[in-house]
């Protein structure tokens, strides 16, 4: 029995010797690939591409859904010139830019103009409202004569008119400001997503390179393409790692 407790610590102390120098690799691949992501995103607008294609595709897809749904063709480009427009006075890089919290930020705040003056931005309600029931959003466009009278003047008929109209304008409004937040989270994560996968695939890349140049065994065989794999996953989950930790010394140094 007594030789159980040596074991034990010779078995802990051949696992730290093995995984400790790798994990330390690891890391290092990792904060590698995030430095070099991370140039590439300051240097180059890649977010903005990201979010351009996203949106204008978003756009594209609910126009589409709204012109099978109410029967009316619905223009996606005149929706996306209207949207731009509307947020950034016509500057699409402006919007494009924008972390996607502020962009969807801003597209709401569109949404109150679009919602005031329908009938002036009828392709971009559609897009936007493309889950809204068509009556309602048919009545917005074509409001009943009382909605223009004052409150005072109405029959108890054409108060139930204009009631209408109001409870046509908050479901749209709660609608397209659901759909601004699926699109919200759809972006983040497919973001998040996309760099995970250059993480990997850059860590990966990063353990053969330094593999061919610093070693003279021959790396394209069995046991070093599942080193690969290993080294890719582990430093693609590290290099997000080291990314918020930078960020989060940069908000304690401000």
């Amino acid at each position: 029995m007594t030789g159980i407790p040596d074991a034990v610590q010779a078995a802990v102390r051949a696992v730290s010797d093995f995984a400790w120098p790798f994990a330390v690799a690891m890391a290092a691949v990792g904060v590698v690939s995030m430095a070099f992501i991370q140039t590439v995103k300051d240097m180059l607008p890649v977010r903005r591409w990201f979010q351009e294609w996203w949106v204008t595709r978003w756009l594209r897809e609910r126009a589409r859904q709204a012109a099978t749904t109410t029967g009316i063709a619905v223009d996606p480009e005149a929706a996306r010139q209207d949207l731009i427009r509307l947020t950034t006075s016509g500057d699409p890089r402006a919007l494009y830019d924008l972390a996607i919290e502020q962009l969807t930020a801003q597209m709401n705040a569109a949404v109150q103009i679009v919602l005031d003056y329908p009938r002036e931005h009828r392709d971009l309600l559609y897009s936007l409202g493309a889950w809204a029931s068509p009556d309602d959003l048919r009545l917005l466009l074509d409001p009943p004569a009382p909605a223009r009278k004052a409150r005072s003047e109405l029959t108890e008929a054409e108060r139930g008119q204009v009631t209408a109209l109001v409870d046509a304008r908050n479901r749209v409004a709660h609608l397209v400001q659901r759909s601004l937040d699926g699109l919200q989270i759809a972006a983040g994560y497919r973001w998040k997503y996309l760099l995970q996968i250059v993480s990997i695939g850059l860590s990966g890349l990063l353990v053969v390179f330094a593999l061919f140049v610093f070693t003279n065994q021959p790396i394209l065989t069995a046991r070093r393409l599942g080193l690969y794999v290993v080294a890719a996953v582990l430093g693609g989950f590290l290099a997000p790692v080291a990314r918020d930790l930078v960020a989060a010394l940069q908000q304690l140094r401000k």
